[in-house]
């Protein structure tokens, strides 16, 4: 289940919720009013089951048709009578009794059923163009909002495949220039990286070469760069 299925459930069972739109509590406001009303879990009447048993006696014997003056009805075998009704199943107290358990299912159910309906996650786009150490290198990358991090998809033509200790290594920057790692690979036809850091903070995109000598900071040889901006 997903943060925002998590975030609904716990609104309607009265918590305050920010991460919630205001559209999305006005949805689910009815719901919750009815399930924090004591009404909605009481046990039934004890007598519930013999008034509904006299109901249903009661419409067959109107619904019975009348028979005509003088006319000759055959006559119906009788069956033998039995010592008091019995429900085939446990009575309607007990059943309607674990309504708690029941509503807490339906609730689930329902959150799931309208989660269908949620905002698209946020989502990023850039374009990457390779750098005079790359000249021909260039490509496209999506960045969108998961509930892990942020996952990148890179997709980009122009760069040779690196092996034996050398690496290319993709970063996010801040307007403070502060680098974030978000993945390493060897071949950007198709990558997929993530980031911890936001991206709504981090947008400026680049790529490295780098060699596994045990340094881990970057080589300063970029070879594609891109900035994100918000999809549209």
């Amino acid at each position: 289940m997903s943060t925002s299925d998590n975030d609904r459930i716990s609104y309607l069972a009265g918590e305050a919720v920010d991460a919630l739109t205001p559209q999305e509590r006005a949805d689910l406001d009815d719901l919750r009013t009815l399930l924090q009303s004591p009404a909605t879990w009481e046990e039934p009447d004890p007598a519930l089951e013999d008034r509904i048993v006299s109901a249903i006696a009661e419409e067959a014997r109107r619904e019975r048709p009348v028979e005509s003056p003088g006319a000759a009805v055959p006559a119906e075998p009788q069956a033998p009578r039995r010592r008091g009704f019995r429900w085939p199943f446990r009575r309607p107290a007990l059943v309607l009794g674990g309504f708690a358990t029941a509503a807490a299912a339906i609730v689930v159910a329902i959150v799931i059923a309208t989660s269908g309906s949620s905002p698209a996650p946020l989502q990023f786009a850039m374009v990457v163009t390779g750098t005079p150490l790359a000249p021909g290198a260039h490509g496209s990358a999506t960045l969108t909002k998961m509930d892990s991090g942020w996952e990148i998809q890179l997709s980009a033509t122009g760069l040779p495949h690196l092996a034996n200790g050398r690496y290319y290594q993709a970063w996010l920057k801040n307007a403070a220039g502060i680098l974030v790692p978000v993945g390493t690979f060897n071949d950007a036809e198709h990558v997929i990286l993530w980031s911890g850091a936001p991206v709504t903070q981090f947008r400026n995109f680049s790529v490295t070469e780098q060699l596994a000598n045990g340094n881990p900071v970057s080589s300063g040889r970029r070879v594609l760069v891109g900035i994100a901006h918000p999809a549209r």
